[in-house]
């Protein structure tokens, strides 16, 4: 599967790491500049590429990035992307009467979102998901088993402010 990270902090790591343990092809990209994904991508033994070249060429996009990063990284990836979408977005949106899952759908004008990957990820892990689209959650699923993971539904992306961690 052609898995897309858009982030290159310490979870982005982690969770391309976890991603190519489970046979698939990784990239990262980061909106704040190409030298941060080339050092992520390194670290990981795969290569980096454009946020949105990631968008147009990935099966599973994770957006692995702080809160407060989230807009650039959208306005980097673009719209028109088939891909689904992974909401690994680091923290909870302030003052939001939503989800942050919720906004980036909203932002991203899909229904292809699925809230995961909120913890620190590794092989064996149990990871809680949210969506609306059944397929999305069916294809990330597929990817996490690959990586000897598990997964537990637990329901729509309005149910995804359960997996966030608390506010201030």
């Amino acid at each position: 599967m052609n898995i897309g990270i858009v982030g290159s902090d310490e979870r982005a790591v982690a969770i391309g790491r976890l991603l190519r343990s489970g046979g698939h092809h990784v990239t990262f990209g980061d909106p704040a500049g190409s030298d941060r994904a080339q050092r992520a991508a390194s670290a990981v033994g795969t290569e980096s590429e454009l946020p949105y070249r990631q968008a147009m060429c990935s099966d599973l996009l994770v957006f692995a990035v702080g809160r407060d990063e989230i807009d650039r990284a959208v306005t980097a990836v673009g719209s028109g992307s088939e891909a689904v979408i992974v909401d690994a977005v680091d923290g909870r949106p302030l003052h939001a009467a939503h989800s942050g899952a919720e906004m980036l759908a909203h932002k991203l004008d899909t229904h292809r979102v699925v809230r995961a990957l909120i913890n620190l990820p590794r092989p064996g892990s149990n990871v809680a998901i949210c969506g609306d689209d059944e397929r999305s959650k069916q294809l990330l699923d597929k990817a996490l088993h690959s990586c000897g993971c598990i997964t537990t539904d637990r329901g729509p992306l309005s149910r995804a402010a359960e997996l966030e961690p608390p506010g201030p």
